[in-house]
């Protein structure tokens, strides 16, 4: 797609948290490319950029897989900035349950707070399971967002479901307006950033050391593994 052309599509950002080791990173590249890669071993926010198809249209996507690998449990700035959340905890960690509930929490006290979807990662080790479905589903309607149990490893259709109702919800909603750019957020633009090509047309930006809170500066990882792969 022309630069031009692109510029006019409608921009929807999505931020992406959960605890460490819940899949967040293997659930985003698996929407984006189709493609599955089970080891990541990360500290850095990383921005992901592709013009995604619908059925109501294009759509130019942004979406940010947060680090929980931090001292903040609740990384507000990149929450503020994202048109919708997508919450992530695995079956088999009870921890990424309770971070998920903290998550949901924090979104709901927000004024003008991003638009949510809870999913439970790693269906397919249901015999290692912590988190019964049930109180997933429960968690989920206690806070009116939808909810869903996958496994990023078998690429479980549900998966590209959840991605579009945030996408449709968030192309519907007005547009929102941001005093901050992500690209300050994360870093983006100084030597030390590394974008990556897909392979579906889109970059992925492995963030480098950057300020997110002005009291606060997050240690980061220069680089991390396996992006080779992509």
């Amino acid at each position: 797609m022309k630069a031009e052309d692109k510029s006019s599509l409608q921009k929807v950002r999505i931020a992406v948290l959960g605890n460490v080791n819940v899949g967040k990173s293997a659930l985003t590249v698996r929407y984006l490319t189709r493609r599955y890669i089970g080891e990541y071993r990360s500290k850095t926010d990383l921005l992901y950029r592709q013009t995604i198809s619908l059925d109501s249209g294009l759509l130019d996507v942004e979406i940010i897989d947060v680090s929980a690998d931090t001292e903040n449990d609740f990384p507000i700035e990149q929450i503020q900035w994202a048109d919708s959340c997508l919450i992530v905890y695995s079956i088999i960690d009870r921890e990424s349950f309770k971070y998920a509930t903290r998550a949901l929490g924090n979104l709901k006290s927000l004024q003008n707070g991003p638009s949510a979807y809870l999913i439970a990662n790693k269906a397919d080790l249901d015999h290692l399971r912590e988190v019964s479905e049930s109180e997933g589903a429960s968690l989920a309607a206690s806070h009116g967002i939808g909810f869903c149990e996958i496994s990023v490893a078998d690429n479980s259709p549900s998966l590209y479901k959840a991605f579009e109702r945030l996408l449709n919800d968030s192309k519907a909603r007005p547009v929102k307006q941001r005093k901050f750019s992500v690209s300050k957020i994360l870093g983006i633009g100084n030597k030390e950033t590394k974008t990556i090509p897909l392979n579906q047309g889109g970059t992925m930006v492995a963030c480098c050391k950057g300020e997110l809170h002005k009291t606060r500066v997050v240690k980061r990882r220069q680089g991390f593994i396996a992006t080779a792969s992509l």
